[in-house]
């Protein structure tokens, strides 16, 4: 009887392998990805990388229940392009209302509207490499990068044009990055310069100060009748 020979699991390595061999082959839970019929499990991720994933998660949560835009996910959520096509693990990732249909129990089936990297050692030359022409000809609106390498303070942040390609997109004068894709969104890079990093309460108050202290006070006062209720 044939034996099937276990495929290698070592980190930060892509691997040959089929769609059906990836499936058999990722760890629950794990960092990993899948792309021109290789597939790859990352290292563990720094402290620094996932306190700015939070930061990042924390605020644009907050911002879509304000505004009630979307829908956020944090990896380990799978964006898969099916039958068989990419399997990539944003790091945050944004759907619009409109596009939840895509969303399903255990990943989400097409492209997220805003997909957010934050890079790292073992993944900063795929993030920067392949994924950008990736993303943009898989439909992602909008693709963010923030650098979590120690030293390092690089930032892009890209948008898809008519054409199917991503552009720059340029700051304001006051250095600020606004995104098309989610309601009231700006972002300051010098917030991942900083340490610790800001407080997400802080910046949904720079952000949308009117907005989220509305909402913050209707659900307090929501509350407090419920409390009061007998």
């Amino acid at each position: 009887m044939a034996q099937t020979t276990a495929l290698p699991r070592a980190r930060g390595q892509w691997v040959p392998m089929s769609f059906a061999e990836f499936l058999d082959w990722a760890p629950p839970g794990g960092r990993t990805e899948r792309t021109d019929g290789e597939g790859i499990f990352y290292t563990t991720a720094s402290d620094r990388h996932q306190a700015i994933v939070l930061l990042l998660a924390s605020v644009l949560d907050a911002l879509t229940r304000v505004f009630g835009s979307g829908r956020v996910g944090a990896a380990p959520f799978a964006m898969r392009f099916e039958p068989g096509g990419p399997h990539r693990e944003p790091d945050v990732l944004f759907v619009r209302g409109a596009n939840l249909d895509r969303w399903t129990a255990q990943r989400l089936i097409g492209p997220a509207d805003l997909v957010v990297k934050v890079l790292s050692e073992d993944t900063a030359g795929e993030d920067r490499g392949r994924k950008p022409a990736q993303y943009a000809a898989l439909g992602v609106a909008e693709y963010l990068m923030v650098d979590a390498r120690p030293g390092r303070s690089e930032f892009a942040f890209l948008r898809r044009d008519p054409a199917g390609a991503y552009q720059p997109v340029l700051p304001d004068g006051h250095g600020r990055y606004h995104s098309e894709v989610i309601t009231g969104f700006w972002l300051d890079p010098a917030w991942f310069r900083r340490d610790p990093l800001p407080d997400p309460e802080d910046l949904l108050l720079a952000i949308a100060p009117d907005a989220y202290e509305a909402w913050i006070l209707t659900k307090i006062r929501a509350h407090r009748e419920a409390s009061d209720a007998p």
